[in-house]
């Protein structure tokens, strides 16, 4: 009888600190109203990267989908955890986050306070930031010609293509030209290279037919029995309508999109832009 009752107890006492730290970790639920789906999945992403976590399972949110991220970090103090962070978008515009560890009866709000601060600072600061950095850089008024390039690592693919990327060995490189010089240049995204991190040589672009067989042939090995499979034809539209284009840069041009390589470990990319006028070549070299 006595062990019953203390069984009981025990239950009792974990159903209530279960809720106290259910209810501590409310406080601090995000809700916005001036915030997208999309942009809530992208700085849902960037707070987890943010504040040193390894994003291990992300399902993007929808309207009528709730989305779901999961993270893990090891630390020298704590050792390995685990929290998970859901995204909700309404119909109304509004966007729901709660963020919490994923340890039983840990009445630890340390992830959730830190997740609604890091959310919140990139929420109310990103456009500021970036036309605060547009503004020094000289974006595409001054300033000459600039490169921004920069590899999606890991599940950060799903931001923009709605697929793992890299589950099939492909790694996009979204590419940023800004022509503010007062030359008019022709770019070819053939030329843009990856030198790998260690060793020499340089690395080509995958073959968008190739890359999209390899993406389609990893997402259908993980899907349950039943599911329909992805159509590598589709797959490698969608890559297409997010290429970077061979275009002309006039003075006050931009130019955006994404080129294809196969995963690896990457120190640089080089670049090369024609000049229209003399028909020279000028090599742009970016560090990651």
């Amino acid at each position: 009888m006595e062990k019953q009752y203390w069984i009981a107890a025990s239950f009792v006492m974990a159903a209530v600190v279960a809720g106290c730290a259910s209810s501590m970790q409310k406080q601090y639920q995000v809700r916005r109203d001036n915030v997208s789906c999309e942009e809530a999945n992208r700085y849902a992403f960037r707070s987890m990267r943010n504040m040193g976590y390894e994003v291990t399972t992300f399902e993007p949110a929808q309207l009528g989908q709730r989305g779901l991220l999961k993270g893990r970090q090891e630390d020298a103090r704590r050792g390995l955890h685990y929290v998970t962070v859901h995204v909700t978008c309404e119909p109304s515009g509004e966007v729901r986050l709660q963020a919490s560890r994923d340890e039983f009866l840990k009445q630890d709000t340390e992830f959730s306070r830190g997740f609604f601060l890091t959310f919140t600072s990139f929420a109310d600061n990103a456009t500021r930031n970036a036309a605060y950095a547009e503004e020094q850089s000289g974006g595409v008024k001054s300033g000459g010609v600039k490169f921004k390039i920069k590899p999606q690592l890991g599940l950060e693919s799903k931001l923009d293509f709605g697929h793992d990327l890299n589950g099939g060995k492909v790694l996009a490189v979204r590419v940023i030209v800004q022509n503010g010089s007062d030359r008019t240049y022709e770019l070819d995204p053939r030329d843009i290279e990856l030198r790998p991190l260690k060793g020499r040589g340089k690395v080509r672009q995958l073959r968008v037919p190739d890359a999209a067989a390899n993406i389609a042939a990893a997402g259908a090995a993980d899907l349950p029995a039943g599911a329909p499979t992805p159509v590598p034809s589709t797959i490698a539209q969608e890559l297409r309508e997010r290429q970077l284009k061979q275009q002309t840069l006039k003075p006050g041009d931009q130019a955006e999109g994404f080129v294809y390589f196969r995963t690896g470990e990457y120190a640089r990319a080089r670049a090369t832009l024609v000049d229209v006028e003399t028909t020279e070549s000028e090599g742009f070299l970016v560090e990651f």
